[in-house]
């Protein structure tokens, strides 16, 4: 097939370049191209800390990956995988540029190098609009956070913080709930700036939702899947490094804040 093999979807078509490490990937009617070089091996990446921070339990095995804040994309992605427990790691910048940043985040299903990539996609069924369907396979930060959890656990979180505005009309549901959590991950790990992200379990759930801090604050930000030879899903990775988004070094007595809105 020449330089790219061609792979069709539902919703999108794919063409991997193994050689040159690059996809174009066409989402409803419009082609995007990325270069996972950098990602491909994040553990054998030694331009980033990798730190773990904890496993993700995953009942129904759909997986959400949204700003947990800004939850009109709370929504499974198109794929699936068994449910158990996976580990999430957080790979923290070390360079001048990304300095204790989050630059990306990895939900590990195998630990094993993907064979090939795509943009992870929602189903188009759940999104309202074409605007969202041309922007899927990116999710928008509007809080700085982005998260993972299961499509089950994510539906009683996002009923946990209705129910905190119904009792509490002026609160902040990060402020006063969440907030504790992210001040107690102050000093881990001690290569990030801190505060950065939080392993947190909502009111009447027995699993778990992992947030972390988006590397270069708000910002659109692109999801990825990566996959072995028989299609089966092998991790989830969040990409917080946007060129047009290159962030000034991070310096002592800069102050971070998440949750700048409900």
């Amino acid at each position: 097939m020449g330089l790219f093999d061609k792979l069709f979807g539902k919703t999108s078509q794919i063409e991997q370049d193994t050689t040159n490490k690059k996809v174009k990937q066409t989402i409803f009617n419009e082609v995007t191209e990325f270069d996972y070089s950098d990602f491909e091996n994040l553990k054998a990446n030694d331009s980033y800390d990798r730190f773990f921070a904890g496993n993700l339990k995953l009942q129904s095995g759909q997986v959400v990956c949204t700003d947990p804040m800004y939850r009109e994309l709370g929504l499974p992605q198109s794929w699936a995988v068994a449910p158990g427990n996976y580990q999430v790691y957080l790979y923290i910048g070390l360079d001048d540029d990304f300095g204790g940043r989050v630059a990306y985040a990895e939900l590990n299903f195998k630990d094993e190098i993907p064979v090939s990539w795509e943009l992870s996609l929602i189903s188009e069924t759940l999104l309202a609009d074409d605007f969202k369907k041309k922007m899927n396979g990116v999710f928008p930060v509007e809080n700085g956070l982005g998260s993972f959890s299961d499509f089950e656990t994510w539906k009683l979180y996002n009923q946990e913080i209705a129910d905190f505005y119904n009792k509490k009309k002026d609160g902040n549901y990060y402020n006063e709930v969440l907030e504790s959590h992210f001040k107690a991950n102050s000093n881990t790990p001690a290569s990030s700036r801190g505060e950065d992200w939080i392993n947190y379990t909502p009111t009447n759930s027995n699993a778990n939702i992992i947030m972390f801090g988006s590397g270069c604050g708000d910002g659109l930000y692109p999801r990825y899947v990566g996959f072995d030879k028989n299609k089966q899903v092998v991790k989830l990775i969040v990409d917080f490094i946007t060129p047009a988004r290159k962030p000034q070094p991070f310096k002592a007595g800069d102050e971070w804040q998440h949750g700048a809105r409900q």
